[in-house]
């Protein structure tokens, strides 16, 4: 665990995704949940001795399996996007299949556990602000569309400290498996432009960063659409584009997830970018 700024802490070995905490006099405020129940429940444990108050709020930055299935385990109100919240509600009590699927096939061992996850429906959501005052902190929520409908970021003002979710991820690849891409480039030229100092970026995935890391995951999505766009006015066959997977890859040549759970999941974006690429023109 690393505190970038008083009272704000981070960590980023667990498998997947990046946790944080914010400590107040009333308590953590927790930003995201690790995938897997053994590192959740780890991760209740080391915040409880951040602080002998419970966690007053679970933030959730987007509805990514990996993000929202071990929630339960900080016991504390969710809040999340509307998109979130009702993708949540839609999960009745039992999270899908393909989620625990998809979880598992990254860790085998430790997605044993995933079918012992109930779902953990949000206490409060909003769509496009929202603002949170606790023991003393001021917290910042902003929807950030474009690694999905749901997604938000999170602003410090006090630190200049700003979680962004998958909107900026290091070290791998964006995952634009349901992205939309165009309102993803927006994000980021918002991020890019904050009013505010920013002094400190936690992505996603991936290491703490500067807003250098912004321009990368803009050229990664752009280079994507490019590329496929050409492949489009050529008239090439759609199945085709699984031909870019290696240059893709080569971008991040030691990701932290494993290599073939990657192929796939860049298999599906390249998938899902040129679909979004057709509708846009007006093809089916």
């Amino acid at each position: 665990m690393q505190e970038i700024a008083e009272n704000i802490f981070i960590e980023t070995e667990y498998e997947g995704v990046n946790v944080g905490a914010i400590r107040t006099r009333r308590g953590i405020i927790a930003i995201d949940a690790p995938s897997y129940p053994r590192q959740a429940r780890d991760w209740a444990m080391r915040l409880h001795a951040l602080s002998p108050r419970s966690v007053q709020y679970t933030i959730l930055t987007d509805y990514h399996g990996d993000r929202i299935m071990n929630a339960r385990w900080l016991n504390a109100p969710v809040v999340a996007h509307e998109t979130t919240a009702d993708r949540l509600r839609s999960y009745d009590k039992r999270y899908p299949q393909q989620l625990l699927e998809s979880l598992s096939s990254r860790n085998p061992e430790f997605g044993r556990e995933l079918s012992q996850s109930p779902v953990e429906h949000a206490s409060m959501s909003f769509t496009k602000f929202m603002q949170i005052w606790k023991g003393g902190v001021e917290i910042q929520m902003f929807a950030a569309p474009g690694p999905t409908a749901g997604s938000i970021g999170v602003y410090l003002p006090q630190s200049g400290v700003m979680f962004t979710g998958d909107c900026v991820v290091t070290d791998c690849p964006p995952l634009l498996v349901e992205a939309d891409t165009a309102a993803w480039l927006e994000t980021l030229k918002q991020l890019e432009n904050w009013p505010e100092p920013v002094q400190h970026i936690v992505p996603g995935r991936g290491k703490p960063c500067s807003l250098d890391a912004l321009t990368a995951v803009s050229n990664y999505i752009q280079t994507m659409r490019e590329r496929l766009q050409v492949h489009i006015a050529e008239q090439r066959p759609r199945e085709e584009i699984h031909s870019y997977l290696r240059d893709f890859l080569t971008l991040y040549p030691d990701p932290p997830l494993p290599q073939e759970w990657l192929k796939k999941q860049l298999k599906y974006s390249l998938e899902h970018v040129y679909d979004e690429i057709q509708l846009a023109n007006g093809n089916e």
